[in-house]
């Protein structure tokens, strides 16, 4: 394997492997099970632990709380709503016969949304409007 393929970037899951290496590996990110199943197994743990030698009330105390808090955690993150339709309105609800823009092609030659572009919004995409040919008729930016 070469050197220059090493740093071609892949995306895993939304996370690119220039930014953590180990995305690849599928450590980013846990099921709403997992969570839940490793949780439960927790707090009977700390249930458990109420069952020894100890003669005070503070190990209690706190083995309650840190139990209660838990259980709420775990019941939030059971009620959450999952948003699988908030995530999908823009990617999947297309109409039938939906084309989606050639945006750098309009942007390029300054035609579609792009062709009524004032000076400072030119300037905002470091476009300078003197290069600009003929601002009414055809848009195109001069090489």
């Amino acid at each position: 394997m070469s050197g220059s393929d090493h740093n071609v970037p892949q995306v895993h899951n939304g996370v690119s492997t220039l930014d953590e290496p180990s995305a690849a590996w599928g450590w980013h990110g846990l099921s709403r099970q997992a969570i839940q199943i490793s949780g439960w197994i927790s707090v009977a743990f700390l249930l458990a632990y109420h069952f020894g030698n100890h003669h005070g009330h503070v190990e209690t105390i706190w083995l309650f709380a840190i139990t209660a808090l838990i259980v709420v955690g775990l019941l939030l993150n059971l009620f959450q709503p999952k948003l699988n339709q908030v995530r999908t309105v823009t990617a999947r609800n297309k109409p039938i016969d939906h084309v989606e823009p050639d945006w750098a092609h309009d942007q390029h030659t300054l035609s579609g949304v792009y062709a009524d572009l004032t000076d400072s919004q030119l300037r905002s995409l470091n476009i300078d409007p003197a290069t600009v040919r003929g601002r009414s008729g055809n848009h195109a930016i001069d090489a």
